[in-house]
């Protein structure tokens, strides 16, 4: 060959023509391409392993393979940023305890040049997994096995979209196994692998997010299907879309049969029914369409002429996108109670208070007769026997006559308690019943005023009542009884609720078309949780010492049916420890 190589050095110079470069040119091309298509077919063969990882171990796994077309590498690990940081340690040959505290102690120190939340060893063994499959399991001499240092370390940071999620790390016994010339590949492998961590840990969010919501779904339905009370929830077009079990033996209760399938709307239903309470039910949830929210709304659904027919009681409100950007409902959530048991309860106890009230009226008007028919006669009797003594004035206290007219006074006082008390029931009987008749007469507001104020201002000498009329003209044309029993029933409360004295002023004033009469006190006052229910039947006050007041709740009540059967309005002002003032408007000609 050198002879040839020298034999070939004395030979005339060859011309090289344009062929031969051309040659050389397109076998270079060749190699190169052959290059890139071996780089393209490992690229396509480790991204369909990625893409096909279905949880972050099949990860991995893809991961392990595609690195070891590169290296051949002791461990591998996968630190990630979550809340707490996971550490996923990946050896592919037994290590020993001084390998991987070293490995610890390397990725603590990568982790902080890369503004990882601050790490300790501590932290790091405390959530650490170890995976260690056995298809990326290496030969390894036992020297390479019992090996405590480390020779070659890779750190590379997993990026998705700018965004560090985590870090990965290769070690390895011997130095120089990690070839700068492969560090491209190994960068794109580790984008690869942060991409499909990032999908799988998604991923595990949403189904774990689809595991809670279907878990609330099934909780909130066992709430529905448990409740005592009917449910009705319809869609923004008025079409039931839910109906619980107990509104559907409400329906059939009503004799109504459902569709256990189908939805249905409540307009629809009511005109093939043809039932009244079915109409009235849909113009409740076509109003609440239009965000108004209905409560305490009651449907007789029973035939009129039954003692207590089927009674619904219904409260419904606006269903509102959760996100809050729709202005109108999307649906309507009605709640629907039978409270028939309620009214029958109630007709019984109006019933009972309307014959005690007539029973006891009888024998009563039979006492009070009698005891002023004794009390006539024995002041006679005294008027009598005072000619006889009059030289001894004081002989008069000591005759028995006079012992017993006191005791007659108090029985005619206690009568007469006792006749307020029933006629407050016959009262109640009346306003329940519809019954209340007014008596309309021409009279003088102001003489009302006065006269109940004198009668109230005998018995109360702890109490200065004061009335102040601000308008000259006092002529209404009213019900004078009745109008004087509410000033009475206010005032008596007044003076009941002030026990240790004070002023009470009455103040008349016009406005308009309307008289407004006010009545302050300076007593105990009302608690704001008491006001909502102050005109309500039975209902009496009571203060922070819990202590209890004479009277069984029935005067405001009947004091407000009066007052709105004359066209006018009542209410209260109160301020706990300070007083209270009861006001009511009539109009100062009935309509």
């Amino acid at each position: 060959m050198m002879q040839s190589m020298m034999e070939s050095s004395v030979q005339p110079e060859p011309q090289v023509t344009d062929g031969m470069y051309r040659s050389s040119n397109e076998h270079g091309d060749r190699l190169e391409l052959e290059k890139v298509r071996r780089e393209l077919v490992y690229i396509n063969t480790i991204g369909k392993r990625f893409v096909a990882a279905i949880d972050r171990f099949h990860v991995h796994r893809a991961l392990l393979f595609a690195l070891q077309e590169l290296y051949s590498f002791s461990a591998c690990c996968i630190l990630l940023k979550d809340k707490p940081v996971e550490l996923f340690i990946i050896p592919c040959q037994p290590l020993s305890a001084a390998f991987i505290e070293d490995m610890l102690q390397r990725i603590v120190n990568a982790a902080h040049v890369i503004d990882f939340p601050s790490l300790s060893v501590t932290q790091l063994i405390s959530s650490a997994y170890f995976d260690a499959p056995d298809e990326v399991a290496q030969y390894r001499t036992q020297e390479a096995i019992e090996c405590t240092e480390i020779g070659s370390v890779l750190n590379i940071p997993l990026i998705v979209e700018n965004h560090i999620i985590g870090m990965l790390s290769l070690f390895d016994e011997l130095v120089g196994t990690f070839d700068t010339e492969m560090l491209h590949f190994t960068t794109m492998i580790a984008d690869y692998a942060a991409v499909a961590l990032d999908n799988v840990r998604l991923r595990e969010n949403e189904n774990a997010l689809w595991r809670q919501a279907e878990f609330e779904r099934q909780r909130l339905e066992l709430v529905i299907r448990s409740m005592a009370e009917g449910l009705l929830i319809t869609d923004a077009k008025g079409l039931v879309t839910s109906l619980n079990h107990s509104a559907r033996q409400l329906f059939a209760q009503a004799q109504i049969t459902l569709q256990d399938t189908s939805s249905f709307r409540i307009k629809d239903l009511a005109i093939a029914e043809e039932k009244p309470w079915l109409a009235r039910l849909a113009h409740i949830i076509d109003e609440v369409l239009t965000d108004q929210t209905i409560t305490n709304q009651e449907l007789i659904v029973g035939e009129s002429g039954e003692s207590v027919p089927l009674t619904l009681n219904i409260s419904a409100a606006p269903l509102h996108n959760a996100s809050g950007v729709t202005p109108r409902p999307i649906g309507v959530v009605a709640v629907i109670n039978d409270v028939t048991s309620n009214k029958q309860v109630e007709k019984l106890k109006d019933e009972f208070v309307s014959i005690v009230s007539h029973e006891l009226r009888t024998p009563l008007t039979a006492i009070k007769g009698y005891t002023q028919h004794l009390i006539r006669r024995i002041e006679r009797r005294i008027r009598k026997n005072q000619t006889g003594v009059i030289e001894h004035p004081a002989a008069v206290s000591d005759l028995p006559e006079s012992q017993d007219l006191r005791n007659l006074y108090i029985v005619q006082s206690q009568t007469d308690h006792l006749e307020r008390l029933v006629n407050e029931l016959l009262d109640l009987s009346q306003v329940q019943n519809g019954q209340l008749v007014l008596q309309y007469s021409t009279f003088h507001l102001a003489d009302v005023l006065s006269d109940t104020i004198h009668s109230v201002q005998v018995s109360s000498e702890q109490h200065t009542i004061y009335l102040d009329i601000q308008t000259p003209d006092t002529l209404i044309k009213a019900d004078r009884s009745r109008i004087a029993q509410v000033i009475g029933n206010i005032l008596d409360n007044a003076v009941k609720y002030s026990p240790h004295g004070g002023q009470i002023t009455v103040l008349l004033q016009r406005q308009a078309q309307e008289y407004l009469i006010s009545i302050t006190d300076q007593g105990i006052g009302i608690q704001p949780d008491q006001l909502a229910h102050i005109f309500e039947r039975f209902y009496r006050v009571r203060n922070t010492a819990s202590r209890q007041y004479a009277g069984v709740g029935l005067g405001l009540y009947v004091a407000k049916a009066i007052v709105e059967q004359h066209g006018g309005k009542i209410g209260v002002n109160a301020h706990p420890g300070t007083g209270t003032t009861f006001y009511f408007s009539l109009p100062c000609t009935p309509d």
